[in-house]
């Protein structure tokens, strides 16, 4: 992808103007936002005796307890850009190398919670680049790469990865044609383990951008390994994909009833699911949270539960605060956000609000970025919340 339209999409999303404008104080939006609450993670430079030292490594970046050194060799004639979520991919007055005198060696350092994971990418003249001594890459979602960082405490997670020999449920698909909202789109129902051999009712669980969930963020996975371990109740699981993604998640009333009248009660006579809203969660990411939140409040007689990942409340965020405030229903609600995002300031003021209406509710702010890792890793503390099993 042309590195000016990767810039410009991520720009759209993050919306960073309008949240620095937040920061700053100079707009508002809620009493309760304080500005001094957002994390700060410092720029600095270390000596060039330092540099000279790691950059024998011949790799990058370096890692010394919370400060993380990236080293780049060559000869920019204009500029050399560090970009990452930090600066929610762009380019400041933070964000440039510093040369080694007499030497083509360039470098900068950030301080990070030593539990983090960071995706990032140098801007070598204007020229989007991976980091030529960093073997750690990972898809970014938009047709490229990214290269990335896992810090000293970063903790991986067993249950996004395939286990051989435990009991795994079966995945079937179709394809759905809508009547409220046209088009023919894919749906994946997971039925969990012994579904076929059994007479038992199950709680239902339906994920936006279904087929990334299961492709990118090892869903499936995850829902066969904690049921394994019996940390949850066997579940079906309800995988739907978009059409036109933008148009449907964006508060669209007809996409929520489609999920609503629709798909749930297609689901609801083919497959054994327990037909009340208290065992049902509606699951979505980025956008597909705010479509979930949406669907569940104008729909709460379908959905009791309701999760979020990275949700892009930034959009009509003083809307969902009034829905949130003026409903007078009862929500279980589980959200993350990572800390690398614009979208924490947004999510940090949604979570106030269910703070003070006393919800069954969980809140956790995670030291990555708006990515797929970050929401696979995390997706079983959600599962776990809404279905969990506690001795």
């Amino acid at each position: 992808m042309d590195a000016g339209l990767f810039s410009k999409l991520l720009k759209k999303h993050h919306n960073y103007r309008k949240e620095k404008k937040l920061e700053e104080g100079n707009s508002s939006i809620s009493s309760f936002y304080h500005p001094r609450e957002i994390p700060k993670f410092p720029v600095s430079f270390k000596n060039d005796n330092y540099i000279k030292k790691i950059s024998h490594f011949n790799k990058s970046p370096v890692i010394d307890g919370n400060n993380v050194t990236f080293l780049y060799w060559g000869k920019p004639k204009r500029s050399l850009e560090f970009v990452s979520e930090l600066s929610f991919w762009s380019s400041n007055n933070n964000t440039s190398f510093r040369k080694i005198d007499g030497e083509d060696l360039f470098h900068i350092t950030l301080q990070l919670p030593e539990d983090s994971r960071l995706e990032y990418k140098y801007v070598v003249d204007g020229h989007w680049l991976l980091d030529p001594l960093n073997t750690l890459r990972c898809e970014n979602g938009v047709g490229d790469q990214n290269s990335y960082l896992l810090m000293s405490d970063y903790k991986r997670v067993s249950e996004i990865y395939n286990r051989e020999g435990i009991s795994k449920g079966e995945i079937k698909e179709f394809e759905l044609t809508g009547k409220v909202l046209e088009g023919n789109r894919m749906i994946y129902v997971y039925l969990p383990p012994n579904y076929d051999k059994s007479e038992e009712s199950y709680p239902s669980i339906y994920f936006h951008d279904g087929g990334d969930y299961i492709n990118r963020a090892g869903a499936v996975n995850t829902i066969n390994n904690l049921i394994e371990n019996k940390e949850i109740r066997p579940i079906i699981a309800v995988f739907i994909d978009p059409i036109d993604r933008m148009t449907e998640y964006m508060y669209n009333i007809k996409y929520s009833k489609l999920i609503a009248q629709e798909i749930v009660t297609h689901i609801d006579e083919n497959f054994r699911t327990i037909k009340k809203p208290e065992q049902r969660a509606i699951l979505g990411a980025s956008l597909g949270g705010i479509i979930s939140f949406f669907t569940a409040y104008n729909f709460p007689n379908i959905f009791k539960n309701v999760a979020g990942q990275s949700s892009s409340f930034l959009y009509l965020e003083k809307d969902v605060s009034r829905m949130i405030e003026n409903s007078h229903k009862e929500f279980n609600v589980y959200m993350d956000v990572g800390l690398f995002e614009s979208l924490i300031y947004s999510n940090r003021r949604i979570a106030q609000i269910y703070k003070r209406k006393g919800f069954k509710f969980s809140y956790q702010e995670i030291s990555e970025g708006h990515t797929w890792s970050n929401w696979g890793t995390h997706l079983k503390d959600a599962l776990k919340f809404f279905y969990g099993v506690f001795e």
